[in-house]
């Protein structure tokens, strides 16, 4: 008996069935018998247990957290990324997005920092997310640029009037959970950029919000499963979203965290069900909450500062450049050979990256970094003006440079 395109059901005698000398081949069957007995908001099935995990992490974490040390890393984090916002501030991106967030009021408002302009929370998130990321100025650590999470945490404060306690945990709390989902991905980032920012930001403005442990879940899933950004902002030659894919990620998990205060839902295991994330990336290692440290310390309090606003990778070997020009001149120099991983070669000496043509290329050239270090002695925000970058006496020095991966050696 045909049943719509493509299906169909047979009905058999059980007389006949049963007289059968042959024993057909095992099919796989599903039948009546599950039953949906987890109790969620509009029926919703029951949360994986990863996503459960983290929520319950989240719902028991408290502004009794904020130790000494604790509360002294994230005043150094604070710190660090509004002088982080400052250095982006008057870039083209935040400009664009200042215009953009121009366009829209909300009874929720936030603050575009230094344009004098409020908006909703997420566009507010977003144009703030840019400056801080512009200048590739901004922490590293455990779960890369996490800080890029503090225009989300910021935004959604101002707007639910969050005390500082209240935000500063929030803070904290984005951080482990950011750093724990990083730590526990055994197979990389399997070409995503930055995929736990967006989930770390949704738990921590969460929190602020009051939400309960379903709807932090569905906030969790409707942050990680429309949006996995693909590493190819950081490919190539660069555009204005290698500086502010982040910011999507956060303004993602604004709009999703209120929608779940609302009562909106997600699919309910977006981690270990059917096409979730594990079947795209691998399951996870063991996902330890609090992220597991030796000495005790939060990720917070692991993170560590750029000397230079340039990609991560160039950091290392632009602290050695003063050595360099102790006993030579950049003119004297016939020939460099750089040796990376293969991962950190890929992102910093790719073909564009010996002709970049703006701050975003150019700030992720190793060739260009060494080579106005050596002429400079410094690397800072004036390295990356237009002049400069299409300066004669920088792109003969980068062309006597060579870079290459090296197999034996790793980002760690």
């Amino acid at each position: 008996m045909k049943m719509g395109v493509g299906a169909a059901m047979t009905v058999l005698n059980a007389e006949a069935s049963a007289a059968q000398t042959t024993t057909p081949r095992a099919a796989v069957v599903t039948r009546s018998g599950w039953k949906n007995d987890a109790g969620r908001a509009s029926g919703n099935g029951p949360m994986d247990d990863t996503t459960r995990l983290i929520v319950r992490y989240v719902s028991s974490f408290s502004e009794a957290n904020l130790t000494d040390p604790l509360a002294g890393a994230l005043g150094d984090t604070m710190l660090d990324a509004v002088s982080c916002i400052i250095s982006g501030f008057e870039s083209e991106p935040a400009r664009i997005c200042a215009r953009l967030a121009r366009t829209t009021q909300s009874t929720l408002q936030s603050t575009v920092l230094g344009y004098g302009l409020t908006t909703s929370p997420e566009l507010a998130a977003f144009a703030n997310g840019c400056m801080l990321r512009h200048a590739d100025f901004n922490d590293l650590g455990p779960g890369g640029h996490v800080s890029d999470i503090l225009s989300g945490i910021l935004a959604v404060g101002e707007a639910f009037h969050s005390t500082g306690p209240q935000m500063l945990a929030a803070v904290a709390l984005g951080y482990e959970i950011a750093g724990a989902l990083t730590a526990a991905c055994s197979n990389g980032d399997q070409g995503w950029d930055g995929p736990f920012e967006g989930p770390a930001t949704a738990m921590a403005i969460g929190k602020l919000m009051g939400l309960n442990e379903d709807q932090l879940a569905n906030a969790l899933s409707l942050t990680l499963v429309p949006h996995m950004p693909m590493k190819v902002s950081h490919a190539g030659a660069l555009s204005h979203w290698k500086g502010c894919h982040s910011s999507e990620a956060v303004r993602c998990a604004v709009f999703s965290t209120l929608l779940a205060r609302e009562g909106m839902t997600g699919p309910a295991q977006p981690f270990e069900g059917r096409q979730g994330l594990f079947d795209h990336i691998g399951p996870f290692k063991e996902l330890h909450l609090p992220a597991a440290s030796p000495d005790g310390r939060m990720v917070v309090q692991r993170m560590s500062f750029k000397r230079f606003p340039s990609e991560g990778s160039t950091q290392s070997i632009l602290e050695l450049i003063p050595q360099i020009r102790a006993w030579t001149r950049a003119g004297d120099i016939s020939s460099i050979y750089v040796q990376l991983p293969r991962d950190g070669w890929q992102e910093t000496a790719d073909p564009p990256k010996w002709d970049p043509r703006n701050r975003e290329t150019a700030d992720h050239s190793m060739p260009y970094v060494i080579a106005v270090a050596l002429i400079d002695g410094d690397v800072y925000l004036e390295s990356f003006t237009p002049k400069r970058i299409q300066d004669p006496a920088v792109r003969r020095l980068m062309e006597r440079i060579t870079v290459g991966p090296d197999p034996g050696l790793t980002c760690q």
